[in-house]
């Protein structure tokens, strides 16, 4: 059987045996030797992990949370492999300048849980060329960077969904 339409025809197996062969015996161990560790926590609100850093964020609504006091507990690994806690009272986040850990709570606060939102998140991080969890970074300058970037691809789709989550956040930071 060929593949034909790319170029020359190559039979479907092309190289499949190489492939075989090189998975066989390292791929158990390259994962059971990976130095960061990822728990799955199924009550988080919203939950990520850095490769490149290793850090990873929890997001839960704290026990006192209400809708007068939304405050949430945000849990995870630092970047030296430390367990750390942060209450994180979203009502005094400022998006322009704020911790991304900061930023998944006030992020888990507008409600907003899809795949996009997910890729929103993980694509600002992504943009910070990898700052800690913990320092501060212009975030919303960042999103409106993303925006003007799919506006300029004609990528109208993610032009809309980066400037709905950017006034997402904007009018609750207003209230």
């Amino acid at each position: 059987m060929d593949i034909n339409g790319i170029g020359a025809g190559y039979p479907a197996w092309y190289g499949t045996k190489k492939a075989e062969n090189s998975a066989k015996g390292d791929f158990g161990a390259n994962v059971q030797s990976a130095e960061n560790v990822v728990h799955i926590e199924p009550d988080a609100l919203f939950a990520i992990h850095d490769v490149k850093t290793g850090e990873s964020a929890y997001v839960f609504r704290a026990d006192d949370y209400s809708k007068d006091n939304p405050i949430y507990l945000v849990k995870g690994t630092d970047r030296n492999g430390n367990a750390y806690e942060q209450t994180v009272d979203v009502s005094k986040v400022n998006p322009n300048s704020c911790s991304y850990t900061e930023l998944l709570a006030l992020n888990a606060h507008t409600g907003d849980k899809s795949d996009s939102n997910f890729m929103t998140m993980a694509i600002l991080k992504d943009k910070t060329d990898g700052i800690s969890y913990h320092e501060k970074a212009d975030y919303m300058a960042m999103a409106h960077e993303l925006m003007n970037e799919m506006k300029t691809l004609g990528n109208w789709g993610g032009y809309l969904r980066y400037g709905k989550w950017i006034q997402d956040i904007l009018s609750f930071c207003k209230k």
